[in-house]
């Protein structure tokens, strides 16, 4: 348990929203408009506000009632409350406030009743993974291990990983930055179970020290269904990457619980020397069940003794560390351990020969109250006893 005084923060006022979708449903009292529209993907990286438009307000001058459900039959109310509609200039809007933390990858319900006592059909809606759909593997300006280039892999962040919703994910990879003949694609990936990212292997053999570039796109409700960014990426030897002892790059962030209300959320604060300082500056709380993944500047590769040391900051707790080829895995598991200030963890408890990639995993229990300070606090990952050695990287261990 954390002993600074917990808290919980508010959620912040809602963004304005300039539309709102058209809703198909029938019956009498059904909104010609209603945000969010039913089975539509939300982002729980942002507060939600729910509206009803001008034309769906039956009783002007009235106050709305607003209800939110963990099911689909409105019996378990999560939030309420009511608002006024505005008049002739629009609708009704409402935001939950801070008795709603809208938890990632999660299905809700709700519902509204107007000034007469008619009420709305149940909407259902998806809470996001936190920022997902970010394409993270191999990072934009990274590396891929030439042992991998006859089977390379692409890797996403999941946008939704809960019940009633299955994402489907479109890769493209090209030779030239020019990005107009893909030399290999998929489209409709099904996303993976259990786990935080989808990776797909290409039906490709890339050129060792060739740069390659590639791009995903999500396909869900709700969700911008543009391309992304084109990323770029090397083939090489990992071992001859030159580069400092610690996590040099913050790949992504997988917040479980209560992304709403942690105020230390920037995963680059996890990124160089221990530098975690009474004011409570330079670490990441990563949440409740929440992982890091990161990548170090300098490939380790197995020494007598541990090579991984992760500093974690506040106070005592549980967490697990993983290693990979990749950004996104497989991942290999190196042990669990009660973390105070600093913890070692050693590559050959896994059966691993070299590493670049890093996965944290929080182990602490799911029930505690939400607070700024959810979860491990990570301050820091360098490499201790390692040692660059050319030849260990050799042949895949994976």
């Amino acid at each position: 348990m954390k002993t600074r005084i917990k808290r919980t923060l508010s959620i912040l006022a809602a963004m304005t929203l300039a539309s709102c979708a058209q809703d198909t449903g029938g019956g009498q009292n059904q909104p010609g408009g209603v945000w969010p529209p039913d089975g539509n993907v939300i982002q729980s990286s942002r507060p939600i506000q729910f509206n009803i438009s001008r034309d769906s307000v039956k009783s002007s001058g009235k106050r709305h009632t607003f209800s939110i459900f963990a099911d689909s039959n409105g019996a378990k109310t999560i939030a309420s409350g009511s608002m006024a509609d505005s008049g002739s200039a629009g609708g009704v809007s409402w935001s939950p406030g801070s008795d709603f933390i809208i938890e990632p990858n999660t299905q809700y319900w709700w519902q509204w009743q107007d000034g007469a006592g008619n009420k709305s059909r149940i909407y259902t809606f998806f809470a996001s993974a936190w920022q997902g759909g970010k394409p993270i593997s191999p990072r934009n300006g990274g590396f891929m291990d030439r042992n991998m280039r006859a089977a390379p892999t692409l890797g996403v962040s999941n946008v939704y990983t809960g019940p009633g919703l299955n994402p489907t994910y479109d890769f493209q990879i090209f030779d030239k930055p020019s990005a107009t003949a893909p030399i290999a694609e998929k489209m409709g990936e099904p996303q993976a179970v259990g786990d935080n990212h989808t990776r797909y292997k290409l039906p490709v053999t890339l050129s060792d020290g060739g740069t390659y570039y590639w791009r995903v796109r999500v396909n869900a409700p709700g969700v911008d269904n543009s391309w992304s960014r084109l990323s770029s990426f090397t083939v090489t030897d990992v071992c001859q990457i030159d580069g400092p002892g610690y996590a040099a790059w913050a790949i992504d962030w997988v917040p479980k619980k209560c992304a709403n209300v942690i105020t230390h959320q920037d995963m680059n604060d996890a990124l160089g020397l221990p530098n975690a300082s009474a004011e409570y500056t330079g670490f990441i709380s990563m949440d409740y069940g929440g992982e890091l993944f990161l990548e170090l500047g300098m490939t380790i590769t197995d020494a007598p003794g541990p090579e991984i040391h992760v500093f974690e900051f506040v106070s005592t707790e549980f967490l697990e560390v993983f290693v990979g080829p990749t950004e996104a895995g497989p991942w290999t598991p190196l042990g669990a351990a009660f973390c105070h200030r600093v913890c070692e963890f050693d590559l050959a408890q896994g059966g691993v020969t070299y590493a670049r990639y890093i996965r944290i995993r929080d182990l602490d229990a799911q029930g505690y109250i939400c607070h700024d300070t959810s979860g491990c606090d990570i301050d820091a990952v360098l490499w201790g006893s390692g040692y660059r050695s050319p030849m260990m990287c050799g042949s895949r261990w994976w």
